[in-house]
């Protein structure tokens, strides 16, 4: 029978640390996902996803047990990689940036892949992070607005922007022309 996340952290809590290697069996592809959509950087994404679980792990004492540890960890996830952007671009002059090649394009990555990558890349972060919690991890409205901490209705509102964001992304990238 498989733990509950809650189960597994009282675990933890009580001395069990092995139980936190199921919680970072369960979400760090999940988290690594997310980070390497925001930063197009395979290497910043397996940084950030340890020091993420490393962070979540030094403060498993502070989470709140009325809410999921996916939206916690998700949450920790999204502020560290909006730090991690910020100092990089301090670092980085724009001529720079522009020039960076698009990392995660795979070999085996079709143009619609590469065209829908970049048109979620074009996205502002907090829209970016709808759509992927919306469609990349399939959370529910409720589950959107407890990791954000916002309203479901802000999170509806928000969220169809978003997607008409990208589809005006998806049109300028020529997304929909068929051969």
């Amino acid at each position: 029978m498989t733990q509950d996340d809650h189960e597994l952290i009282h675990e933890v809590l009580r001395g069990n640390h092995s139980s936190f290697g199921i919680l970072v069996e369960r979400y760090q592809q999940k988290i690594y996902g997310m980070i390497l959509q925001m930063t197009d950087d395979h290497e910043a994404a397996r940084d950030l996803t340890q020091e993420i679980f490393l962070k979540a792990y030094m403060n498993l004492s502070s989470f709140d047990f009325r809410y999921r540890f996916f939206s916690w960890i998700y949450r920790i996830s999204l502020n560290e990689t909006i730090n991690f952007q910020k100092s990089r671009k301090r670092f980085l002059p724009l001529e720079k940036a522009l020039s960076v090649p698009m990392e995660t394009a795979g070999v085996n990555e079709s143009a619609a892949e590469r065209k829908l990558r970049k048109a979620l890349r074009n996205l502002r972060k907090d829209y970016r992070s709808l759509i992927l919690l919306k469609y990349w991890f399939g959370l529910s409205y409720e589950e959107i607005a407890e990791t954000l901490g916002i309203s479901i209705k802000k999170v509806k509102n928000r969220l169809f922007y978003a997607r008409q964001l990208l589809r005006d992304n998806l049109l300028a990238a020529k997304y929909f022309d068929h051969d």
